[in-house]
């Protein structure tokens, strides 16, 4: 009998050490590298985090002017989350698409989500009672994880967040100004146009800072994860040249019509509105091009004073094309 009383004490004196090793909860943040729709795991103090379709871009990633860090599994992907030991837990702090919907293959699994709107949350998702050592996300729509928290010992608390605003117009005015032929911004198959879309009151206009794979031919899909967009898209406001908000994602489509185009799509801006808008009709400016200087100097993008500013020759003109 002391014999074993003296096994059991051991076996509890270790998990006991055990269950105190436990930093409660652990964190996974997103990698220091940039993922592209494939699949990617990642692991860390024994957490294996594994995406079958997803993404990533990591903190300082200057490409599109993101300025967040996340790893997302993409709508129709699955994200399975695994250690050493059974996890009771999990709470993942992010933001999910609109009309966000998900599944789990163990525990109970809660969520935000809003029909017309994207939603953010700390945590925006949580699986508790999930007693086991893995445990598989499968989302409908895209979810993005600023950071994921694995519970061993406690079920995380309640989800909480909130809706992003969202302001919707039609627009009646397209606008592209043609950079297709200057190399200083176009190459082969990424032809550089800068797009303005307003509604019938005048504001907001959005500029879309797009590469198109085909010269004088607008069509396509336009994200960040396809890498056809600048850091020249943004929304503004009024009349006020100062009074804009730089975008830091979006994704519109544009397709070819019989008259010129249809545009939709949205952007999120720096104020945490999300801009959607949709357009059928001609774009001024594709077929016959921005006007020309006699000398044929090309046009410069700049940014002075928190303005953008374009130069062309001896002329400077601003975001709302008067000149100065």
């Amino acid at each position: 009998m002391k014999r074993i009383y003296f096994l059991l004490s051991v076996v509890c004196l270790a998990l006991s050490v055990q269950a105190q090793e436990v930093e409660e909860p652990v964190i996974i943040n997103a990698p220091d590298t940039v993922i592209d729709k494939t699949a990617y795991s990642l692991t860390e103090e024994g957490i294996t985090i594994s995406v079958s379709y997803g993404s990533a871009y990591p903190a300082g990633y200057s490409y599109n002017n993101l300025g967040v860090t996340y790893f997302a599994c993409l709508a129709g992907g699955s994200m399975t989350i695994s250690a050493e030991q059974e996890i009771k837990g999990i709470a993942i702090n992010g933001w999910v698409k609109n009309n966000f919907y998900a599944t789990c293959n163990k525990g109970t699994i809660d969520y935000l989500s809003d029909d017309a709107e994207d939603t953010t949350g700390e945590p925006v998702l949580t699986i508790s009672d999930i007693d086991s050592t893995s445990v598989t996300i499968s989302c409908e729509k895209q979810l993005r994880c600023f950071s994921v928290e694995v519970y061993f010992l406690e079920n995380p608390g309640e989800t909480q967040g909130e809706v992003m605003d969202t302001v919707r117009f039609t627009a009646v005015t397209a606008v592209a100004q043609d950079y297709s032929e200057d190399t200083t911004y176009s190459s082969e198959g990424a032809y550089s146009y800068w797009l303005m879309l307003a509604p019938e009151s005048g504001y907001p206009q959005v500029w879309l800072d797009l590469y198109a794979a085909v010269k004088g031919d607008l069509s396509g899909t336009y994200s960040l994860y396809d890498f056809n967009v600048g850091d020249y898209t943004y929304v503004q406001l009024s009349q006020d040249e100062l009074d804009y908000e730089y975008a830091y994602d979006q994704e519109f489509t544009i397709t070819a019509t019989e008259n010129g185009y249809h545009i939709e799509g949205w952007i999120i801006a720096d104020n945490d509105v999300q801009y959607e808008f949709v357009y059928d009709g001609q774009v001024e400016g594709v077929a016959e091009g921005m006007e020309r200087l006699e000398d044929e100097q090309n046009a410069t993008k700049i940014l002075r004073n928190g303005q953008v500013i374009i130069l062309r020759g001896e002329k400077k003109y601003t975001i709302l094309g008067t000149t100065h």
